[in-house]
């Protein structure tokens, strides 16, 4: 990517990660603990806040509600950049991320905000996904913004997959969301955490970028349990949920609840929807680009899993 130089002062620049205690930050944090001195970690919930704190100690831990319209000029409060994630199929999504944006517009006037990265989706083109159409409106307000971006899109990340109930059971099954036969892309967490350390320390390199992020595929389910079973020694069955059980499914895990506002019901109902006919299909030239090696496969991910897994019940 050639030689440049980056305005990030480790030592004073502070950086806040919404979502904080989620899988992505926790991708970037064992990255960004080693470099940036200043770190402002936002979460939800009463134990999110605990356990960022135990693990943290040196970070500041705030703990709000990113749909309280005051809230993000209170977390941007001298802030220099932001890596901005938002609560998944959360009511009126795209206007945290419009309210964030005009707090970031606020402290930049003030002197101190240099750089907003915005963790999207892959494929916000896609409309039809009520989450893509409002994280597509986001988008287009940031680059209006006249503030410094770069945008992450997603895609799929390897961690949904249950590994460790696979290795766990005597005959394996795996209870497909979607149409078995669909292809997705997918990302690697650690892939995500290097590709956003590194556009986190370069900053102006950065600066106007959208990067489509893709580790490996198209794969579909079929082919991902056919990995699996050989690996594990095991065959996994492989069957569908109904349309509902899914629609359940993933409300109960986002929520953990069924009484959920309509709007967040919409947005599961229609992914689902649109998963099951077409997918979500990437390129990972992008992701290999800027991790300067190839990424991280599916094969890769899931050995590395077992691995894992294994060695915590020795």
């Amino acid at each position: 990517m050639g030689t440049h130089t980056s305005s990030v002062d480790h030592a004073n620049d502070l950086l806040v990660i919404t979502c904080a205690s989620g899988k992505q930050a926790s991708a970037l944090l064992p990255y960004l603990v080693k470099q940036w001195r200043r770190l402002r970690l936002v979460c939800h919930s009463p134990a999110s806040e605990e356990r960022l704190k135990h693990e943290y100690p040196e970070a500041e831990v705030i703990r709000t509600d990113l749909g309280l319209p005051k809230e993000p000029e209170r977390i941007l409060k001298d802030a220099a950049v932001i890596y901005h994630v938002e609560p998944p199929f959360a009511h009126r999504q795209a206007v945290m991320g419009f309210n964030m944006i005009d707090a970031a517009r606020k402290v930049a006037k003030e002197g101190t905000f240099k750089h907003f990265v915005y963790a999207s989706v892959l494929n916000t083109q896609l409309r039809k996904m009520i989450h893509h159409d409002q994280r597509l409106q986001v988008e287009e307000y940031l680059m209006e913004s006249e503030l410094n971006y770069t945008i992450l899109q997603s895609t799929h990340f390897m961690f949904l997959f249950p590994v460790a109930p696979m290795l766990a059971q005597e005959n394996p099954v795996y209870m497909a969301n979607w149409n078995p036969n669909v292809p997705f892309s997918f990302l690697a967490l650690s892939d995500l955490g290097e590709v956003g350390t590194k556009v986190l320390n370069e900053r102006e390199r950065h600066y106007a970028a959208q990067y489509p992020l893709v580790s490996d595929g198209p794969l579909n389910y079929h082919q991902i349990c056919g990995m699996v079973s050989q690996e594990i020694g095991k065959q996994i069955q492989l069957k569908q949920k109904t349309y509902e059980e899914s629609v359940q499914g993933f409300l109960m895990r986002l929520f953990g609840s069924l009484d959920v506002d309509p709007e967040s019901v919409d947005a599961v109902e229609r992914i689902l929807l649109y998963y099951n006919r077409h997918g979500l299909i990437g390129s990972s030239n992008v992701c290999e680009w800027l991790l300067g090696r190839e990424p991280t496969t599916w094969l890769d991910w899931m050995r590395q899993e077992i691995a894992q897994i294994k060695q915590q019940h020795q």
